[in-house]
């Protein structure tokens, strides 16, 4: 839940405040709030829906410095009279976002029905009574308006949180009950299955289903001559503009005709049936209740979760089609249930829809073209994260291919110094990645610096040892690119499972210390509802000032259409999805189609 709600005006006339939590009203968030947003020049200020949404940040910490925690604040200005209506809240994600840009938006609905407008702005001119310090008294005359808000806005807000109230266990054992019922009967596979991850409460993990493993021999006697490399397809990847950046091609049709979507199964009602034709027309114009929708949310919900949905996820989804749609009215020849799932395609869209600029090419050309008073530019700085197995090395390769496309130099730094054999296969994804970008580079050979690589791709490694090296590492490879004049830099960083916190606790150490530009947490679409704590736990291993950036969902091709994974990491983070893997080689990689996941999703 949020902690505060305030509105005051400019000059600081609280006019009304409430702490959610029923302790004192902290005045000094609001004040930091003010002075983050007011003084500061550019203000770290994003926007949700149409509300402004800032981040504010946290005071000094170290040993013996225990600051203010940082914080989020969403706000609403409004013009005649001036007011900020703020509400704040510890962190950033859907469900916390979504409860503040509610609280603002009944705010501000109540506040305006009660027509008090009228009379702050007659106080606020002088006209009203002033106070013995000979201070105009802004709330002059408006005690009864006010209690009556505060009584109203409490009962409102009372009722908005009820409907958070799930039963997300019963839920998920129906899902369970039902998976298990349409099990029964059916033959085992021999073979070619889809191939699955699951993770046990005590975080130990085992594969389900089989599949070839050929694909993931990272060896040199598994490696691909230098004659015959079939790691590419450059057509597949994506284009060049006229402007000469190559740019990844959105996911659509690529596994559409895996998913058998066709429009008759993406059109929803009985309009084949014999009755079709005057159900059509015989529905619409209904307004819509909560009984009328109680049947058509729970089948919704079911459908979410057999597409890999989290419970939670899929009964967030669920009440936001509740409050879209209850009171409104079905468009003419328009069931409820039509009008329920054009209202879920819009939450998912939503969802799904970065809420910041995804524009990762310029900002990298932005930084890049930067130099310092001693000539050096400093390197756009990437770092991988993610579970054991989901794919970060391979992904990072990915990433590598398309950033060499866009002649860009990259240095691939060996962070992973746990697993065995971690270092080997980077250094096989560094020799591909040089014969790509130079045919006569020869394998194995050193570079004119004396490392895996060439001119234009490289590897910076190590060894092996623990979480101090690791930092070492990292600190060390951004000095050396910098002083090498590459533009990227890109860290690949050992498997960890997200509910030891014993190994996750390292990584606010590394972010603090290494400070990339972007963190980016490689998740599997084989997961399910894993997901949704995976997602959550690395976005908060990094502290309360830093957060993960992106999402790369890998192993996309492999799931058909139970794409849920995707729903839960964005629904539990608020963390937009960058790409997307959808296969072995350097050019299976997308940008995400919101359309497409979202069409796949309701069909």
């Amino acid at each position: 839940m949020f902690e505060q709600f305030c509105i005051f005006t400019p000059q600081g006339d609280v006019i009304y405040q409430f702490n959610c939590a029923g302790k004192k009203f902290l005045e000094s968030q609001i004040n930091r709030f003010l002075s983050q947003y007011i003084t500061s020049p550019a203000p770290n200020e994003e926007t949700y829906k149409k509300y402004n949404l800032l981040s504010v940040s946290g005071g000094l910490s170290g040993p013996g410095v225990q600051g203010p925690r940082g914080f989020s604040a969403m706000f609403h200005i409004s013009k005649q009279p001036e007011l900020y209506y703020v509400v704040t809240y510890a962190e950033q994600s859907l469900q916390l976002n979504e409860e503040a840009a509610e609280i603002l938006r009944l705010s501000i609905s109540l506040w305006n029905s009660l027509n008090v407008n009228e009379e702050i702005v007659r106080n606020l001119s002088g006209r009203g009574s002033k106070n013995e310090h000979n201070f105009t008294d802004v709330v002059d005359g408006l005690d009864k308006d006010i209690e009556t808000f505060d009584k109203y806005l409490k009962v409102k807000y009372e009722e908005f949180m009820g409907k958070f109230d799930v039963k997300n266990t019963e839920l998920a054992e129906a899902s369970l009950r039902k998976k298990a019922i349409n099990s029964k009967g059916k033959k085992k596979s021999t073979g070619g299955g889809q191939k699955g991850r699951r993770w046990g409460r005590d975080g130990t993990m085992e594969e389900t289903g089989s599949s070839d493993a050929s694909g993931l021999d990272f060896s040199e006697a598994g490696s691909a001559s230098s004659s015959n490399i079939a790691l590419v397809d450059k057509d597949a990847l994506g284009n060049r503009t006229k402007d000469g950046e190559f740019l990844i091609k959105e996911i659509d049709d690529l596994l559409t005709s895996q998913t058998d979507i066709t429009k008759s199964t993406v059109q929803v009602g009985n309009v084949n049936s014999a009755f079709g034709f005057l159900k059509k027309h015989l529905l619409g114009n209904k307004t819509i209740t909560e009984s009328d929708l109680t049947s058509v949310l729970d089948k919704l919900r079911q459908k979410l979760m057999t597409k890999n949905v989290a419970p939670e996820a899929a009964d967030f989804l669920a009440q936001k089609v509740s409050r879209d749609l209850v009171g409104s009215k079905t468009a003419n020849w328009t069931s409820v249930e039509n009008t329920a799932r054009e209202s879920l395609t819009r939450a998912l869209t939503q969802i799904l829809t970065p809420g910041v600029s995804v524009d990762l090419l310029h900002e990298i050309q932005r930084k890049t073209s930067k130099k310092d008073s001693d000539g050096k530019k400093n390197p756009y700085v990437f770092s991988v994260v993610g579970v054991n197995g989901v794919g970060k090395s391979t992904n990072l390769s990915k990433l590598a291919f398309w950033l060499l496309q866009n002649n860009f130099n990259v240095l691939i730094v060996a962070c992973d110094t746990f697993r065995s054999g971690a270092v080997e296969q980077l250094r096989v994804h560094v020799e591909n990645l040089a014969q790509l970008t130079d045919e006569s580079h020869v394998r194995g050979s050193k570079n004119k610096r004396g490392k895996s690589g060439n001119d234009h791709v490289e590897l910076f490694e190590a060894g092996y040892g623990g979480s101090d090296l690791v930092t070492k590492i990292a600190k060390q490879a951004i000095k050396y690119a910098k002083d090498q004049n590459f533009d990227i830099v890109l860290m690949d960083t050992a498997g960890r499972r997200h509910n030891d916190p014993t190994l996750m606790s390292p990584l606010k150490s590394f972010a603090e210390q290494a400070n990339p530009d972007k963190i980016i947490m490689v998740g599997e679409a084989l997961v399910g509802t894993d997901s949704v704590q995976q997602a959550k736990n690395f976005n908060n291993a990094f502290g309360k000032v830093r957060n993960l950036d992106f999402f790369i969902v890998s192993k996309c091709d492999t799931v058909g259409d139970m794409l849920g994974t995707m729903v839960n990491m964005v629904y539990a983070t608020g963390i937009p999805i960058l790409f997307v893997g959808v296969g072995q080689t350097y050019t299976d990689l997308r940008t995400l189609s919101v359309k497409w996941a979202v069409d796949i999703l309701m069909s």
